[in-house]
């Protein structure tokens, strides 16, 4: 068998300065790809797999070109060569169904795990009998058949799974063309050909929800805008701080400043779309909360314990849950006079919870419900389009929790 494939690389033929310019392209591609891949940050476990997979087309275009530049040791390079190029298919039917899973489709994704692994399994066999040509681009067009098959039996639609179906096609291509004539040898770039098609497919979408975001995240700051700003409260305010220059006239100054404060604050905040320190929307929160005390409500008292507070955040996504809180919370309940504020870190994310012993689950007061309603809802669109966080609100027999989820780095 060695003496079959054995060839006199003293002379370069047509089809050999083929593969070999190939190889190059596709090692320059999967380079470039790599590169841009390791400085993402999003969808990290989805385009480690994706990573993985250049990784192994990077690492059999290497071993191919040694078996185009030299004959030693040719059986053991292209063997090599091949397995790399076979463990690729698992690795983006990983990909794949992450993308899936992300969707919230969830199907049986270790069967087709495990064609590709028998596949695999399949490839390396031919590779270590030296079966090259025919049998091993059978195999890897069998792979990325598999591959179609699957993309046609998943939850997406025809137009979403375009990129994927012409990526597919060149490998296919590639397997067919190694299969008619054993020469050629560009399964790698027909693999790398798939990997740029569904990689610029990816990054034209995400650039697209970028967009998306922005005028998602437009919109809410008006609707915020409207919604934070209440004519009632400043109102309120206003005639209470009045009102302390007959009762208290040193304690009017500080008043004025907090409240001004308090608005100045409130402003900045909804200017800007960029994170802040935790500290600085405590010290908001702290403003509202002196401001709150001197309105005629119900007292309360506010516990704090904050383990953690090297972190940033929204701005404007802790001091409305506490108003919510305190307006919402205990203040339209007779009982319960306590707030706790808590940060910590736990399960690799940053958690904050705002927890009152208000009404908790006997809220009676539609327009509570309403007013609350579009007050998380702004935090929680606000959370997941600056920094992927959750907002979840859970409801007691007595008092309620919000919880902030931040992922922690």
């Amino acid at each position: 068998m060695i003496d079959q494939i054995e060839k006199d690389y003293s002379i370069y033929y047509p089809v050999d300065v083929v593969n070999l310019t190939l190889s190059l392209i596709s090692l320059f591609l999967c380079g470039l790809m790599l590169i841009i891949l390791i400085q993402m940050r999003k969808d990290r476990k989805k385009m480690g797999w994706f990573l993985i997979g250049i990784s192994l087309i990077m690492c059999g275009q290497t071993f191919q070109l040694v078996l185009e530049t030299s004959d030693e040791r040719y059986m053991i390079h292209a063997a090599f060569a091949r397995m790399c190029y076979a463990l690729v298919a698992p690795m983006f039917t990983l990909y794949f169904i992450e993308t899936e899973q992300e969707s919230g489709e969830d199907w049986d994704h270790r069967f087709w795990l495990m064609v590709q692994f028998l596949i695999t399994v399949l490839v390396g066999a031919t590779a270590i009998l030296g079966e090259f040509g025919f049998f091993t681009g059978l195999a890897f067009l069998f792979q990325y058949v598999v591959g179609i098959v699957m993309l046609l039996m998943s939850s997406k639609s025809i137009k979403a799974s375009m990129s994927f179906v012409i990526g597919e096609i060149f490998p296919i291509g590639a397997a067919i063309g190694e299969m008619t004539y054993e020469e050629i040898d560009v399964v790698g770039f027909g693999i790398t050909m798939l990997y740029m098609v569904v990689f610029f497919s990816y990054q034209l979408e995400t650039d697209r929800e970028i967009l998306q975001s922005q005028a998602e995240l437009s919109e809410k700051r008006v609707s915020l805008l409207m919604e934070q700003i209440h004519p009632h409260f400043i109102y309120n305010s206003l005639q209470q701080i009045a009102l302390l220059s007959d009762e208290d006239a040193k304690a009017v100054k500080p008043a004025i400043l907090n409240f001004s404060g308090y608005l100045r604050r409130k402003f900045q905040a909804l200017a800007g779309d960029s994170m802040i320190p935790f500290e600085e929307e405590m010290e908001h929160v702290d403003m509202y909360i002196e401001l709150a005390d001197i309105l005629p409500s119900r007292k309360f008292v506010v516990e704090k314990d904050l383990q953690v507070t090297d972190f940033k955040l929204p701005p404007l996504t802790l001091q409305p849950l506490v108003e919510n809180a305190i307006q919402y919370g205990i203040g339209m309940s007779e009982e319960g006079d306590r707030i706790r504020i808590r940060s910590f870190t736990e399960g690799g994310y940053i958690k904050i919870q705002v927890i009152d012993d208000g009404h908790g689950k006997k809220t009676r007061l539609p327009t509570q419900k309403a007013y609350k309603s579009v007050g998380t809802e702004n935090v929680r669109t606000r959370l997941k389009l600056l920094c992927n966080g959750e907002l979840s609100i859970r409801k007691l027999e007595q008092g309620t929790e919000a919880e902030i989820r931040i992922p922690e780095g």
